[in-house]
């Protein structure tokens, strides 16, 4: 990379280039957890454009599946392909390049507590322009603090928010170097139903009026969520819900094909689409 790279260099193209093409591939993950098998078998795809929700059975599966996709973690079995690429065929520093090109959410939102919030958000897009390109990232940033409703918090550090807003922050980063792949680590723990709903929504919902021809948000990018309930959030945005049931897929289709009302356990669903 150039000594002076502009972050406009850098940056992608917010996915659009790989809308309709797998930007994630999993094949025949098994993981296990002490002497428990978390799952085996586990097969999808996440395309470009398309929104992917893994509901899993606990909180350290919905950290791993995400850890392995990036690879962080190595599954007992099977393998990724990340962005065309398969991690087997990569050394460290090329793996590394690779996440870079992922924005990633986690569950407690990784933030940078003594740095502001502003900074929090430049951070990645100030990196891989060598820092060289003050003004192109401020340009680009602003944009992102004023569509994740942080303007007010832009000089003070993550511990004087509360976790909602943290998670906007975090999602603001992720963001920022518009990835054609975003992953977000099981974004609703620690937050209620509402600040869920609202953080879905800032995601995957509709562009509001102001923000038509000119919103910061990745275009198109392929979506991953890890999520240890279903939240009720999720029926309104996702294209496909992957329901994992004692280690097993127990249900991998658009959440539209059934009703959900009255259904408690994940396997509900598929003794009532078996039904009827």
């Amino acid at each position: 990379m150039k000594r002076d790279t502009t972050l406009s260099e850098v940056i992608g193209d917010g996915g659009a280039s790989f809308e309709g093409r797998p930007v994630l591939t999993c094949r025949d993950l098994r993981a296990s957890h002490g002497d428990e098998v978390l799952f085996e078998g586990l097969n999808f795809e996440v395309m470009g454009g398309e929104i992917v929700a893994l509901i899993v059975e606990s909180e350290w599966c919905a950290r791993l599946v995400p850890r392995i996709a990036i690879g962080v973690e190595t599954p007992d079995e099977g393998e990724v392909e990340l962005l065309g690429t398969t991690f087997s065929d990569l050394n460290e520093r090329q793996r590394l390049a690779l996440r870079h090109m992922v924005g990633y959410l986690f569950h407690n939102s990784g933030l940078i507590h003594n740095l502001t919030v502003w900074y929090n958000v430049a951070l990645p897009a100030l990196y891989h322009s060598r820092f060289t390109d003050v003004q192109g990232v401020t340009d680009h940033v602003e944009p992102l603090i004023d569509r994740c409703h942080l303007r007010e918090f832009c000089h003070i550090r993550p511990a004087e928010l509360d976790e909602a807003s943290r998670k906007r922050v975090a999602l603001a980063r992720a963001w920022v170097m518009l990835p054609p792949l975003l992953i977000l680590e099981d974004p609703l723990m620690d937050i209620d139903s509402q600040s869920g709903s609202e953080l879905l929504d800032l995601a995957f919902g509709a562009t509001p009026p102001e923000w038509i021809d000119r919103d910061p948000r990745p275009e198109a990018p392929g979506v991953l969520i890890t999520s240890q309930g279903l939240h009720e959030g999720l029926f309104k945005y996702v294209d496909r819900l992957i329901i994992i049931d004692q280690g097993r897929v127990v249900f991998n289709e658009n959440p539209r094909e059934f009703d959900r009302r009255g259904m408690i356990h994940p396997t509900d669903i598929l003794e009532q689409k078996e039904a009827s």
